[in-house]
Formats: C-alpha cells, structure tokens, sequence
C-alpha cells in the first residue's frame, strides 16, 4: 500500500532534510522507549518512521542523491542512501520484528551470520562492569557524514537491552560535542550515560551533566576562536563542508573543522583554501602560535589551544577522558570485565586506555585494516572483529534477551 507524503512534500532544502531528521529521531526515540518498557510501540511513531523513509526516497530519486537548496541560487547534492536504508530498516523492524529485520541485515551485510557468532564467542557469557560504546561504532559507519548519523530505533533498542541485562554502567562515548550526541542517540532517558568531547563533558543515567575543567586562559582562548571560526563557517559557499565528515564541531578544548571526506566529495582547490582560511583565522589571534596548535589529516583540521600553565587537561585524548569520565560517573575502571565497541584508529586508542586500568577486558572493533585488527588483539586477545556498525548493534541484540 503507498504511504502518503508528509503535508508539504518530500524535504527540498537542507533546513528541510535536518527537520525530516528531527522529527525522525523523536519517532524512533518514541518507539525505542515503548519497546523497552514493554509497551506497545505508539501507532503514530511506527507511521511517521515509514513516512519519512518514503519522504526521503522521493526527494532523493534512483540514485539515492538529492539536491538540496541551501539559499536562493545554490543547491547542494547529498547522498542519501544510507539514511533511507536505516529508516526503511526501522521501519521492517517495527512492522515484522528482529528477525525480519536480521534476514534483510544478513542480505545487505555478506558474513553478517558469521561475524555475530564471533562476536558472541568474544563476549561470552560476561556481566560487564562498564560498557563502552562509541557512537562510530555503533549506529555511524566509517566516513559517513556526522550531520545525518542518528541512531536507528532498532539500534537502541538492541543495545538498551544488553546495557540493562549484562552491564553496570553503561556509557555512549563520542569525540563529539555532548550536545551532537545526544541529539544524535535514540536511546530512553536512564539507559546509558553519555560521554562527549572524547570524555570532557558527559550526563549522567540521571541526566545531570558536568564538564571538565578548563583554565581561564585555555577557555577564553577556545572561545575566541569558536567565534570567529563559526563565523567563518557561516557564508553559503562554505555550507558544504559542514556536511561532509565530521562537519563543524566546537568540543569542549578543541575545534574541529571538515575540509575533505573519505570519499573525496569536495574539489581539492576548494579545500585548500579553506585550510588557507581557517590558518588565517588562528594567526589573526596567534600570529606568533603561541597559544594554538593547528593539526591536519588531509580530510579535518583541528585547533587546540596550548596554555603555558597546566590545568586538567593537557592532551586531547581517549586516556584523559576516561581518567574524567572514571571519576565523574563513578565507573571504577580499575575493576573489570569491560566491554567496549570502538572504530578505526580512535577506537584502538580507546581500547589502549582502557587497558591501562585493566586488562580484564572484552571489545568489538569496527575496521577493514589489518593492522588496526592485529593491535586490538596485541591489546586485548578478546576482541571480535567486525566491519560494519550493524555488525555490533547485531552482536548486542543476539546477546541481549
């Protein structure tokens, strides 16, 4: 039966596709809670999850690629393929259930079967004193741009289920802003408790949040520079850049900006001057860095500030932000077993961190490298290796009762 469109049409610019996204995460919020409760899954959540997906694959055509107006003459052409597939997945999920939905996975995802019976060996039985998951590996793939990634229902769901059955603390971990994922995750209020910015800023199961602390100088330094980035990020030509990768993204202590993306979306002269840009932003308030280090990978530029004096946090990275999180949410990291799910390079940097309280561990870790596999294992021979966020989010409802 055809499902009628949303009053209005299908999203033609990107103010429309990030209300689509919105009103999406809200459903699958609804729908994720009612399933955990036991209650039955609000009609008009399951309604809206089905609209939407119809919604984008009008806008978005054959190709799965729309183009979407971002002021009066320019447009902006977003693959949208991904975001389609989870919300028709959502939506087979809360029609037929998990195993309709595990039969269309083990088609779109080769090894799918295998790879969770791996994963399953890898956990075993355990009752986790923490788990770990980070949003990459769970609900983002690898690449895909942080501005459309939200978590699906059939996502929370499975991971709610195994947080509440086989883990003391659990914790959603990002090198985002705090702000970025939680309106990113779909999961119910007193599921899990969030740690953003790589561990400087987190909300507890109960909801308090904190962040850590910075000195005066680092923080009104950061500030400045905030300010006048957002700025620069402003202008209409540069809007595409915020939809690629990691987009704009103001973390507590750090600044990072997108000039590029994994699959090359963006003309490498316009590129570089951004690069261009955004160093003459930094020396307009450092010309002599002093007080700013600049970082480039060739896809994000980082901009972190520097302090002659120590305070709190002087390296940006996963062991400082689990030292943080540790104390603040009262995890005990120096008592296992652990669990955690992480991505790619960082995800290994978590893991080494973790170690470093512990090595009774467990992990799942998401990558195509070789040499990214053989050192989680070198860390903690306990780890399956998985090559897709569904993957994990599979592994955890299979765990899950």
């Amino acid at each position: 039966m055809p499902i009628p469109p949303t009053p209005g049409g299908p999203p033609a610019s990107l103010e429309d596709l990030t209300q689509l996204l919105d009103r999406a995460a809200s459903a699958r919020r609804a729908a994720a809670a009612a399933i955990l409760a036991g209650r039955p899954v609000p009609p008009e959540a399951m309604a809206a999850i089905a609209r939407l997906a119809a919604d984008l694959r009008r806008c978005a055509g054959r190709d799965h690629v729309a183009a979407l107006s971002h002021s009066e003459d320019a447009s902006l052409r977003l693959d949208l393929g991904l975001e389609i597939e989870q919300l028709e997945n959502d939506a087979l999920y809360l029609e037929d259930g998990r195993e309709a939905l595990r039969k269309r996975l083990g088609k779109r995802r080769p090894g799918l079967g295998d790879a969770v019976r791996r994963g399953l060996k890898a956990i075993a039985g355990e009752t986790f004193n923490t788990l770990i998951c980070d949003a990459d590996a769970l609900f983002r793939p690898a690449g895909h741009r942080l501005a459309t990634s939200f978590q699906p229902a059939w996502n929370a769901v499975a991971a709610g289920r195994f947080a509440m059955a086989r883990s003391r603390h659990p914790v959603l971990w990002s090198d985002a802003p705090l702000a970025s994922l939680l309106g990113r995750a779909s999961l119910p209020p007193q599921t899990f408790a969030y740690a953003g910015s790589l561990g400087r800023q987190w909300q507890t199961v109960a909801g308090n949040q904190g962040q850590a602390a910075l000195s005066q100088e680092k923080h009104d330094l950061n500030q400045a520079m905030a300010e006048r980035l957002t700025s620069l990020m402003a202008s209409s030509d540069r809007l595409p850049f915020v939809w690629i990768g990691s987009g704009l993204q103001l973390r507590q202590g750090e600044i990072s900006i997108a000039r590029q993306d994994a699959v090359r979306s963006i003309d490498e002269d316009d590129s570089l001057t951004l690069l261009e840009h955004i160093h003459d932003a930094v020396d307009a308030i450092d010309p002599q860095r002093q007080h700013f280090r600049v970082d480039d990978d060739g896809c994000d530029v980082t901009i972190t500030p520097t302090s002659a004096n120590r305070d709190l946090w002087n390296d940006f990275s996963p062991a400082e932000g689990l030292r943080n999180i540790n104390q603040a949410l009262d995890l005990d990291l120096a008592t296992g077993p652990h669990l955690v799910c992480a991505a790619g390079s960082p995800g290994v940097a978590l893991l080494a961190a973790l170690a470093a309280h512990t090595p009774n561990l467990r992990a799942i870790l998401v990558t195509d490298r070789a040499d990214l596999a053989a050192r989680a294992m070198d860390i903690c021979p306990h780890t399956a290796i998985v090559r897709h966020p569904d993957t994990v989010a599979s592994i955890l409802s299979a765990a899950a009762p």
